[in-house]
């Protein structure tokens, strides 16, 4: 795959994400499901976790939402070394987004009970398959990011 081709994908990964994340919230809200990572409860509840806390069980919270947002624009403008940047963050995020979604219980409680049919589970494996992907092809983004800037260097000598 192409830089240019890669970093759209990756932009078409990073928005749904974003779209879980945000439906996430939602279902959070509606069954108060408060963050409550590795089992400690910092005690608020979903609404206000999400805005200014750790998230909610089924998302992360909105400043690191922002900050993928951000990332992924930086994978379309500026300078190589720019995009590289903007690679390694949404890499960096990738990774944070899936530790925060292995460290909820309910992730956990979910993967025991049996058959997962509800818009909470689904989401629960949308917000560990994504993620995951997000950290692969942001990984690859950042390599053929390098592989080019040492190919131009090369070609300069």
């Amino acid at each position: 795959m192409t830089g240019d081709r890669l970093r759209s994908a990756l932009t078409g990964v990073a928005v749904l994400y974003l779209v879980t994340a945000g439906i996430g919230t939602w279902l959070a809200v509606q069954e108060d499901l408060a963050g409550r990572p590795f089992g400690w409860n910092p005690g608020l509840a979903p609404l206000p976790s999400f805005v200014f806390g750790l998230g909610t069980a089924l998302s992360a919270p909105l400043l690191l939402l922002v900050a993928l947002m951000a990332a992924v624009v930086t994978l379309h403008v500026g300078s190589d070394g720019v995009r590289r940047a903007g690679a390694g963050v949404t890499a960096l995020l990738g990774g944070g987004f899936l530790i925060g979604m292995l460290a909820e219980p309910i992730t956990w409680e979910l993967l025991r009970s049996g058959p997962m049919l509800s818009p909470v589970a689904a989401i629960v494996v949308a917000n560990i398959a994504l993620p995951m992907v997000l950290v692969i092809m942001a990984v690859k983004a950042r390599s053929q990011g390098e592989s080019t800037a040492v190919e131009r260097q090369v070609v300069r000598r």
